[in-house]
């Protein structure tokens, strides 16, 4: 689900899709209007009322291309899709369409999408390089119209469409654009084909006007790919050498595995990785050479986080050329990455170190082996366990497959949606995996296609060479199934980070995505570069299902439902929900207004001395009021239902006290209220350790109660708040001279810590002592 917590171009490549040009990306709402909706839907099956002549249309086009100029350069826009305006890719082959009737621009109806239709255009002017590809197209009748190409990837050659471009449009779809706009939209990557000169859909008027007429073989095609390959055009080049592939005589092996390793490297530059596996393979001759085939598809492999596949490449070259440095660094380098994932041994301090802004891509690799994805009764499908797992240990850690590195948050969904299309249109395996997961109530262009493996039966399919994607039933994945977060959540837990200054990127962790939430849940996540960490919160017994926060909870049960309902379309039904639920509505009524005058009351006293919060020097009225209306609240919680509940509507009021006595130096009302934070997040043992009940060590001293929190059942939520308050009980049991409390909340401070960022700093990280939203009475 879209999860966000305290929760990114980059991708699957590791070396820097983040830092091309295009990284920069803004989300361009199209603010539909129903006026519009109107208007469309008016127009939508009738021929467009109005066709501006071409001579008007390639004016206007050139003039935007001159008032582009040095904005070129600029951040790159992107389409933002509206699935209630969705339809369906187009799944038919080329050669089937062209058995049906051709389509002319003359034929073509608003708003309609033409089934089983073919057109075939020529390019008659440069390229727009906006949102999309932008040029105007003729068709053989001489006719113009505008043509607008979206979600290319940088590997494609549609990605800049060349003047005398002929392409295929498959099912083409005309758009309504405003008053006397339209254009053709191609939204689906797979639904154009760019056309070679020889193709027979190619009109021989367009033939004339194309590239040259030279006698077609192997080398010449060979030649024209070199000549691309220098100059840098390397979707370019791609096709010359494919199409030199096509002309070679079958028996002629040495050019055939000489093109074949040539469009391999090729295609590793262009992040095609399983085009580069599977040409790399292809080109081996059973010669020494073959070494090189083999560390292209090793690197490949790398790249896809296949990392046991790439190591039996590295192998297999190695035993040809044992003494190759390059060889010997890969597969040293690969071997890291395969004890990583079979033993999830990580260095995640030193890993700390290297994260930065500009650096968020480790080299890492994901370890899952303690989970499996079963069927869930909570929903569909979740995430188990596969072995019982101790409180603070690492669950998994998974490498993202897709994280642009995008940080502002109001165009983070842009750049994780372009970059997910773009991986998924370049490499079918990771489209195939992610067509398992969740897509919502939105199903794709195939009405039967189910949630879960059916979805990924019936939508996956490779046409004309190439997959078919669905860019509406991705956008509908990716809003069901990403994460939110900082680029470290232990710097973000700190007092000097800033949402404004240092944002939040969205990214894809499919194995994640697979757990379900829960507001009381069993394991905490964080984030460390493109790395996310699942740590248990509590024991965790095989078998046991592994849940998380999707958002953190909000304080009041009404506003929790209303917050999954709209945002994912779930009542949560968790154990914390399902007990809550059987409190009368008038009771939830009564709390909530409580929480709302304790809030009213403090935000007022904020406002008239102008401090911030919490308050520097609190007042001791206004401590008393607060401490008064809190213990009012407490007794609206009916025993019989939160006795062993946590008890978030106390969160935000004893927090803000927290805080305050802990800044006054007030050691008896720190401990008393540290307590009263740590049981309201569901450590219910915290109130008798406060008030020095019980042995702390089971030495017989008295030395007090057990802080050891995470030690005994049951255990509470792991939350920021709740290690600050171990934290500021360590500091007071400190300064009242008992040492051995102290040193069991410092233990139990520790494991909060490393469950809620997935390791220990060398030197204690203060927290920023705020809260969010959630456990206030807004947001409602």
């Amino acid at each position: 689900m879209d999860r966000t917590d305290g929760d990114a171009l980059g991708g699957i490549d590791q070396a820097g899709l983040a830092e091309t040009p295009q990284a920069a990306l803004l989300d361009l709402d199209p603010n539909i209007s129903i006026d519009f909706l109107e208007k469309a839907s008016v127009l939508s099956g009738k021929p467009a009322p109005v066709h501006v002549p071409r001579e008007q249309l390639v004016l206007v086009h050139n003039a935007e291309l001159e008032k582009l100029g040095s904005d070129s350069k600029g951040p790159r826009p992107v389409k933002k899709i509206s699935l209630s305006l969705a339809y369906p890719p187009s799944t038919k082959p080329v050669k089937n369409l062209e058995k049906t009737s051709k389509l002319y621009l003359k034929d073509l109806l608003v708003e309609m999408h033409h089934e089983d239709k073919i057109l075939i255009l020529r390019s008659i002017t440069k390229h727009y390089p906006g949102a999309g590809t932008v040029a105007i197209v003729e068709d053989e009748a001489g006719d113009a119209e505008k043509l607008a190409i979206y979600n290319q990837s940088e590997a494609s050659a549609l990605s800049a469409l060349p003047k005398g471009s002929v392409v295929a449009v498959k099912e083409p779809y005309y758009q309504f654009n405003g008053d006397g706009d339209f254009m053709i939209c191609v939204d689906h990557p797979s639904d154009i084909v760019l056309l070679d000169d020889g193709h027979p859909l190619v009109p021989e008027c367009f033939r004339e006007a194309s590239e040259g007429n030279s006698e077609e073989t192997p080398a010449t095609w060979m030649g024209k790919g070199d000549k691309s390959f220098i100059g840098g055009s390397f979707p370019k080049a791609v096709r010359c050498y494919s199409r030199a592939l096509d002309l070679t005589t079958k028996g002629d092996e040495a050019a055939i595995t000489n093109i074949l390793g040539k469009r391999a490297r090729i295609q590793l530059s262009l992040r095609c990785y399983d085009d580069a596996i599977a040409d790399g393979l292809a080109s081996r001759n059973g010669t020494d050479n073959d070494w090189k085939a083999y560390l292209v598809a090793a690197k490949a492999c790398y790249q896809l986080q296949r990392f046991e596949e790439s190591l039996r490449h590295l192998k297999s070259a190695l035993k040809m050329r044992p003494s190759e440095t390059v060889l010997q660094r890969e597969r040293d380098r690969c071997l890291a990455r395969v004890k990583e994932m079979q033993e999830g041994t990580f260095d995640f301090r030193t890993l700390s170190t290297a994260v930065n802004r500009r650096n968020i891509h480790l080299d890492a690799a994901s370890f899952v082996r303690k989970t499996e994805v079963w069927d869930s009764a909570i929903h569909g499908r979740g995430l188990f366990a596969t072995c019982d797992i101790a409180a603070g240990e690492l669950i998994f850690c998974e490498k993202a497959v897709c994280l642009p590195n995008e940080y502002n948050v109001k165009h983070n969904g842009a750049a994780l949606y372009v970059k997910l299309v773009e991986a998924c249109s370049t490499n079918p395996s990771l489209h195939r995996e992610m067509l398992q997961l969740h897509s919502g109530s939105y199903k794709g262009g195939n009405k039967k296609a189910n949630a879960g493996q059916s979805q990924c039966d019936d939508n996956f399919q490779v046409v004309d060479g190439a997959p078919v994607v669905d860019v509406f039933l991705l956008e509908a994945i990716r809003r069901a199934n990403c994460f939110m977060g900082p680029h470290d959540s232990s710097a973000a837990a700190g007092p000097a980070w800033s949402m404004e200054r240092d944002g939040m990127a969205r990214g894809m962790w499919p194995r994640a995505a697979r757990a379900n939430h829960a507001c009381w849940p069993n394991s905490s996540r964080a984030f460390l570069g493109d790395l996310l960490l699942s740590v248990a919160a509590a024991p965790i017994r095989a078998g046991d299902e592994i849940t998380h926060v999707y958002l953190p909870p909000r304080a009041l049960p009404e506003s929790r439902n209303r917050q999954f309902v709209s945002s994912w379309g779930f009542a949560c039904g968790c154990r914390l929900c399902a007990a809550e639920a059987q409190s009368p509505a008038s009771q939830q009524a009564r709390r909530r207004d409580m929480l709302e005058e304790i809030s009213a009351l403090i935000r007022k006293q904020e406002e008239k001395d102008n401090l911030t919060r919490p308050l520097t020097r609190p007042l001791t009225r206004l401590l008393r009021a607060a401490e008064k209306l809190t213990r009012k609240l407490e007794g609206l919680h009916e025993e019989e239902i939160y006795g062993t509940l946590p008890r978030l509507a106390l969160v935000w009021p004893t927090v803000w006290l927290l805080t305050a006595y802990h800044q006054m130096r007030n050691h008896a009302k720190t401990l008393k209220w540290a307590a009263q934070v740590l049981r309201n997040f569901g450590f219910l043992q915290a109130a008798a350790a406060a008030k020095g009940k019980g042995d702390g060590d089971g030495d017989g001293d008295g030395d007090g109660g057990n802080w050891n929190v995470f030690d005994q059942e049951p255990t509470g939520i792991a939350t920021f708040e709740a290690a600050m308050a171990l934290r500021h009980a360590r500091e007071a049991n400190l300064a009242l001279g008992r040492s051995k409390a102290a040193a069991q909340c410092d233990n139990a401070a520790k494991l909060a810590w490393r469950i809620l960022v997935g390791f220990e700093p060398e030197e204690e990280v203060q927290t920023s002592g705020w809260i969010g939203d959630e456990y206030k009475g807004v947001g409602k």
